[in-house]
């Protein structure tokens, strides 16, 4: 039986997505990098928890050498920096670059032949409403998300006809993260923003990766799948 692997799953989405995985009753392997206080007890007895700095080679090697029989990924893993792009430090942007799109490309890279040699497996990258509609201070990062979409439209190309699926869900303003910091200065403009006139939550997006990895749903290949509340109404 192959295995569930999530990166970033010490995030508030990360967390949600594994235990909506979880249904699967599949291995998982959830990689977690400065949360280290999972609640283990709420997963399966067969999940492996790995610590790892994306941004670090060897941190990443180590993570990329766990990912033997891979039949589910979830990218979840994420760095970002809200800052006008003069502003944004050279190590910020470094390490939105390494843990955005080279880790993500390298993780892909990896698990892609063995998928191929099953002929199934299932790649899901959480991009981002930015790469779609970008804002002020959000320059850079939005960038590395329009990659994930491009790059998971790649995959979807390259290997569909092997049995592989690439899609994207792209979360607008879901109450956790580093949208908190935004929601101390104006929580009702946030709110105002998608026609929902709310905030999403975690399971909203973990709901929509489950959604992408069911069998049932095999024939959705190298799309981008928006999860914010209808931001795009133009409200």
């Amino acid at each position: 039986m192959g295995k569930i692997v999530i990166t970033g799953a010490s995030s508030g989405i990360g967390w949600a997505i594994a235990q909506e995985l979880a249904k699967f009753n599949k291995p998982m392997l959830l990689h977690r990098n400065k949360n280290k206080d999972l609640p283990l007890s709420e997963l399966p007895a067969n999940a492996e928890v790995i610590t790892a700095d994306f941004s670090s080679p060897d941190d990443l090697k180590q993570f990329i050498d766990k990912l033997d029989d891979t039949d589910i990924l979830v990218n979840a893993a994420a760095y970002t920096v809200t800052e006008l792009i003069p502003q944004t430090s050279d190590e910020s942007i470094e390490q939105m670059i390494a843990i955005n799109i080279t880790a993500l490309s390298k993780i892909c890279k990896a698990v892609i032949p063995q998928m191929c040699s099953k002929r199934r497996g299932v790649i899901v990258n959480i991009s981002s409403a930015t790469a779609s509609k970008v804002y002020r201070g959000q320059g850079i990062y939005a960038g590395t998300k329009a990659f994930a979409e491009t790059f998971s439209k790649a995959i979807a190309a390259e290997y569909g006809r092997k049995g592989i699926r690439c899609n994207c869900v792209a979360p607008g303003a879901i109450n956790t993260g580093t949208l908190s910091l935004l929601l101390n200065i104006g929580e009702d403009q946030v709110k105002q923003a998608n026609a929902a006139n709310r905030l999403g939550t975690p399971q909203d997006v973990a709901a929509a990766v489950f959604f992408l990895c069911r069998e049932d749903n095999s024939f959705i290949n190298g799309a981008v799948l928006h999860v914010d509340g209808g931001h795009w109404m133009g409200i």
